[in-house]
Parts: C-alpha cells; sequence; structure tokens
C-alpha cells in the first residue's frame, strides 16, 4: 500500500522516495514494481549497485522513454544527468547520501558500534542505509542530506571513541568498501543444516535447531527446513552470527565431501 501511494505521487508528476528498506523489503518492492523499474520509472538506490539497504525512488511518469532503465540501474544520478533530468538527480542525491565517520584511532570500532551510536540518538533504522566499514576506524554511512547533516551536528562519539562526520565528495566510488571474508570448506550435502554448520562452526544437530527456530534466513526469508538443497548464489542470514554469501559449490574431495565457496561480510 505504502508503495502505492508513491506511484500515485508519480502520476501525479513529482519523484517520491520512500524510507530505507530492509533486504526482504526491497525483494518484495522489486517484484511489486517489476513494470515501472523495466520503463524506468522507478529504481531501488542504495548508493552503490551491490546495496542491501535501498531506498524506493518513484519517477515521474512523463520520464519514460527518456532514460535507460540499464544505466538506471546502474547509476541512476548519472543517469538522470545524462537525460536532462538534473531535478530529479539532485532530488536522488540528497536521498542517497554517504556520510564518512572517522574514528581517532583510539580503539577498532565495529558495525554494532555505529549502528548502537546512530540509534543513540533517536534516529529510526529506515533513516539509514548500508553501513560500510572500510577499515578499522572509520564508516560509511548511506542515509539523506537532512539525516547526514543531523549527524554532521550531533554526532561526536562512537562507542567510547571520538569521531567527526562528513560528507563524502560527490563522485567517490564506493566500490570494493565493503569487506568481505572469503570462506572455504567442505560439506556432506548441500543441505542447510550441513552448509549452517560448517559456517557457524557449531554442529549438526544445533545448527538443525537453529534452523527450527527460525533463526535462519535464506534468500531474506526465514527457512525452517533442515534438508533444504542450496542453489548458489545464495544469501544465508543466520542469527548471531552474521549474513553469508554462497558463492558455488565445487567439486568433491577424495572422501566425498563437497567444497564449497562463501563470503561473510565484516
Amino acid at each position: 500500500a505504502r508503495l502505492d501511494d508513491l506511484v500515485r505521487v508519480g502520476g501525479r508528476g513529482e519523484a517520491a522516495v520512500s524510507p530505507y528498506l530492509t533486504p526482504r523489503e526491497a525483494k518484495y518492492a522489486r517484484a511489486h514494481l517489476s513494470a515501472r523499474v523495466s520503463a524506468g520509472t522507478a529504481v531501488l538506490w542504495g548508493g552503490y549497485p551491490t546495496a542491501e539497504r535501498v531506498r524506493v525512488v518513484i519517477l515521474p511518469d512523463y520520464t519514460e522513454g527518456l532514460v535507460d532503465p540499464t544505466a538506471l540501474m546502474a547509476d541512476p544520478v548519472a543517469a538522470l544527468c545524462s537525460a536532462g533530468l538534473d531535478d530529479l538527480a539532485d532530488t536522488l542525491r540528497n536521498a542517497v547520501c554517504p556520510m564518512l565517520v572517522k574514528g581517532s584511532g583510539f580503539r577498532e570500532l565495529s558495525h554494532r558500534d555505529y549502528l548502537g551510536s546512530v540509534l543513540g540518538l533517536g534516529l529510526e533504522r529506515d533513516a539509514i542505509g548500508d553501513i560500510l566499514i572500510p577499515d578499522t576506524h572509520s564508516a560509511i554511512l548511506l542515509t539523506d542530506s537532512r539525516v547526514g547533516d543531523f549527524l554532521t551536528s550531533q554526532m561526536e562519539k562512537v562507542a567510547t571513541d571520538t569521531v567527526k562526520v562528513s560528507r563524502l565528495p560527490e563522485g567517490t566510488s564506493l566500490a570494493g568498501t565493503r569487506r568481505l571474508q572469503p570462506l572455504n570448506d567442505t560439506v556432506a550435502s548441500e543441505r542447510l543444516d550441513c552448509v549452517v554448520a560448517a559456517l557457524t562452526n557449531l554442529s549438526r544437530e544445533d545448527a538443525q535447531r537453529a534452523i527450527r527456530e527460525g533463526r535462519v534466513e535464506v534468500d531474506f526469508e526465514e527457512e525452517t527446513r533442515t534438508d533444504l538443497s542450496l542453489t548458489p548464489p545464495a544469501t544465508l542470514s543466520i542469527r548471531d552470527y552474521g549474513r553469508f554469501r554462497l558463492r558455488a559449490f565445487e567439486g568433491e574431495t577424495r572422501k566425498g565431501r563437497l567444497r564449497f565457496f562463501a563470503e561473510q561480510a565484516i
């Protein structure tokens, strides 16, 4: 219903922007708006092409045919500028704004530290998109220009470290800022419980318990079937352990176990 409200705004010749969506919400939003996405009058954008938390941007109906949908998905600001739609490009710049949070180097800071500080300022989670951790002393927060100005003036500490917040220069690439830890192991089969056990170092029984208790999501949907056969690529979210990207199953060992390759965001 909220998406349909945004579409009605677009039908009146105005741009409409949602709050930041969770990956699950984004999945359903993309399906609901598939016709508009393919027509180039809607885009889900979080600051870089592989962003997990994104905002839905409904463009006015008159933009259909003026913007290449493929270019819009890759870099909507550049695509709108190329089409001569500078006002809409500015709307998107203000809606998805990367902010640099720089620590003093006194201590290492984690994703949880940054998120806790943001929420501690009274902001809702949907005011912030992805939190990228390029190193142990800084982070890039995706938000909008209004919240970005608020963080610049109000965010002075993360955990016990003093920080400074500033806007990233326009045009700064966010590619490669998400740190990924490669994980390679072997499993008895493609079953979900086998893979969860390998990723978390849990026993097979504990992995099955976690799945049955609803603590595991596959592609952002809760999954309680322990014997589900996984097909890469797949995203596994395991409560208390983080999010993993299963990349591939490749070949068997001499003992008949299956090799797999995955990544975890750190």
